[in-house]
């Protein structure tokens, strides 16, 4: 009895509030390829629903949204700050609530950034209404436009690869994910390290995704290289479009300023 007690008292309802209002505000239909069926009543996420998007089982994530104190991973917390769609604040909230502290940096090499200025936003500006962004070399989301926001969610998370290798909702998002974007992928990242084996950024890239995919050390072992996907035509479902899924050609360019840059523009439709 005295356990109960103590767990009941360690919970922190601050934590608990606001991660259940965070679920309940999520347009399930904001869920590229989230199955639904004819009996939803509620337009929200399930915990169920949550659970799998974060990829951990129904009793752990509703020990978070029961305001339970235990070890949560920052792996996990980033998965369901991208599942919600947290503001930058919002996720700065929820760790210091689950673990007492900031989220760890990670962003865009500094030489990127410098990269980057209001003509480089403009141009992106230009192409609307199709999406486009720019990544630096370790796949860093460094700006976007709009449009990206609505049919690429994961800018919420701000590296492209990670998103797609250690977040469950790409394998829903990108259609036939293993050979159509997770091959090609590791492919373009085993050339970039190659090229530049002494940066950190692409060393910690490869460790995170061969340690937290079981599938990526079976792709890397096939030793494919791939330099960029400008003009591949790839299938995927987009929010708001249930099942369906949407061709689209992937377009590749490079800032003269500063060829490690990836200019990316997607047409759909095509």
């Amino acid at each position: 009895m005295g356990t109960d007690y103590e767990r009941l008292a360690a919970r922190d309802e601050e934590l608990a509030s606001m991660v259940q209002r965070w679920r309940r505000r999520m347009d399930p239909n904001a869920i590229p390829g989230l199955h639904r069926g004819p009996s939803r009543r509620k337009r929200e996420l399930s915990k169920s629903e949550v659970a799998g998007l974060t990829g951990v089982s129904v009793k752990w994530y509703g020990k978070l949204e029961n305001g339970e104190v235990a070890q949560f991973s920052d792996q996990f917390l980033d998965r369901l700050a991208y599942a919600l769609r947290l503001s930058d604040a919002e996720r700065i909230g929820l760790y210091h609530k689950a673990t007492g502290r900031a989220p760890a940096p990670r962003g865009p090499e500094p030489d990127a950034m410098a990269a980057m200025d209001a003509d480089m936003q403009r141009l992106l500006d230009k192409v609307l209404p199709d999406p486009a962004y720019i990544s630096d070399l370790a796949w860093n989301v460094v700006a976007h436009n709009n449009p990206s926001r609505e049919m690429y969610p994961w800018v919420y998370q701000p590296n492209i690869m990670r998103w797609a290798f250690l977040f469950p909702e790409a394998r829903e998002q990108l259609v036939n994910w293993k050979e159509s974007w997770a091959h090609p992928f590791l492919a373009q990242i085993r050339t970039a390290a190659a090229q530049y084996p002494e940066n950190d950024q692409l060393k910690s890239l490869v460790k995170d995704i061969l340690e937290g995919c079981p599938e990526a050390q079976e792709l890397w072992d096939r030793h494919d290289f791939y330099e960029h996907p400008d003009g591949d035509i790839r299938k995927m479902r987009i929010p708001h479009g249930g099942a369906k899924e949407v061709p689209v050609r992937i377009m590749a360019l490079a800032p003269l300023r500063n060829k490690q840059l990836r200019f990316i523009v997607a047409f759909h439709g095509v």
